[in-house]
């Protein structure tokens, strides 16, 4: 199992939450955030902006295929397109029912 973050433009969200829900996604969660990184042009001046961070958790065999979705509706040629993390998941538990692993997921 696997938990992406990935930190995008905030318009690109209801293009992304679409593309995600047709690649089989069952949920997400979604933060309003700020960040700062290249394209600050005055380093003195820390210059926070909006971003949108989502959160998933995915099984193992749909890392690519999420990853390719952010990437496709997210890319684009300018500075401040986003970040996408991938980090280990060790367990993952369904509070309602107390499932665990892939089938808390799912």
């Amino acid at each position: 199992m696997k938990k992406i973050e990935c930190i995008i433009r905030q318009e690109k969200l209801k293009e992304l939450s679409g593309a995600l829900r047709l690649a089989g996604i069952a949920g997400a969660t979604v933060s309003e955030v700020k960040g700062f990184g290249k394209e600050v042009s005055r380093p003195d001046n820390f210059l926070f902006l909006p971003k949108t961070k989502i959160e998933l958790y995915i099984t193992d065999d749909l890392v690519e295929d999420v990853v390719a979705t952010i990437i496709s509706c997210c890319k684009d040629e300018s500075l401040g397109s986003g970040k996408i993390a991938i980090l280990p998941l060790d367990d993952c538990i369904r509070v309602r029912t107390g499932e665990r692993g892939d089938k808390a997921i799912v």
